[in-house]
């Protein structure tokens, strides 16, 4: 079982029959809600799961979607402070726009002198400061969702039918935008084991990639999955016994039981 009892929206909570040794906390991909990450817990025992649910995503989706970066950590930060400052060691899992906050996350807790993440986990993602930005969240509807449908991310059910997408276009954007609009000030991360995941068929161009090393000061370790952009689905299991496998480090050891 877990060692706290705060909730938040902010997140949704898995945790499996194994008692709690680690926590992992996953920010979802451009359009992505908390339903990304179900199931997780089950193939990663011991490890309790928050996935993060913002503001017009998901069970949220009615709630006025953010567009500021900074104003979304420093809101993450707050929420998690309950998570984060436990005995319970944490690392992030972010995919795509979600690497991009889980990285900005540990600057800003590093900054602080807070309590640092075991592992960084970056998936589908090259470091901002080294990446083409492109204006989608500016595109009139029609371009916007026709880019939706290009990328093949947002499920055919929700493209086809016109009223639920247009109820979700405000999240959508707001999710383009927190990427396009934000400019990376940190000049280094030190101290959190760093792994990124990258599809053998993504879009993502090498030196995108490769250009993490210049910021984050540990050795990065790179690992490539099969497929595109969405190996986070296409892969799930083969992505989840790579995430399990890096977590078993950070896991605390079990509780000595003395015999009577």
């Amino acid at each position: 079982m877990s060692e706290f009892s705060h909730t938040s929206p902010w997140w949704v909570r898995q945790v499996g029959d194994a008692p709690v040794r680690a926590r992992l906390i996953c920010l979802p991909y451009a359009g992505g809600n908390a339903r990304v990450f179900h199931g997780w817990a089950e193939s990663l025992p011991g490890i309790e799961v928050l996935a993060i649910e913002s503001p017009g995503k998901g069970g949220r989706v009615l709630e006025p979607p953010c567009v500021d970066l900074d104003r979304v950590c420093k809101t993450l930060l707050a929420e998690l402070a309950p998570v984060l400052n436990t005995s319970v060691p944490y690392s992030f899992f972010g995919h795509s726009n979600g690497a991009l906050i889980a990285f900005e996350l540990c600057c800003r807790l590093q900054a602080a002198g807070a309590p640092m993440p075991k592992r960084l986990l970056l998936s589908a993602c090259g470091a901002p400061w080294a990446r083409q930005k492109l204006s989608y969240s500016t595109l009139d509807d029609a371009a916007f969702k026709a880019m939706l449908r290009d990328f093949k991310a947002t499920p055919p059910e929700v493209l086809e039918c016109e009223p639920l997408l247009d109820l979700l276009l405000p999240g959508l954007r707001a999710d383009f935008a927190l990427a396009e609009n934000h400019a990376c000030a940190w000049p280094s991360l030190r101290g959190v084991a760093t792994r990124l995941f990258y599809g053998a068929e993504d879009s993502i161009p090498e030196p995108e990639l490769a250009a993490w090393t210049q910021r984050i000061e540990l050795p990065v370790d790179f690992e490539c999955l099969p497929g595109g952009h969405f190996f986070i689905h296409d892969e799930r299991k083969r992505l989840l016994a790579a995430i399990a496998r890096e977590l078993s480090g950070t896991l605390r050891a079990r509780p000595v039981v003395l015999a009577n």
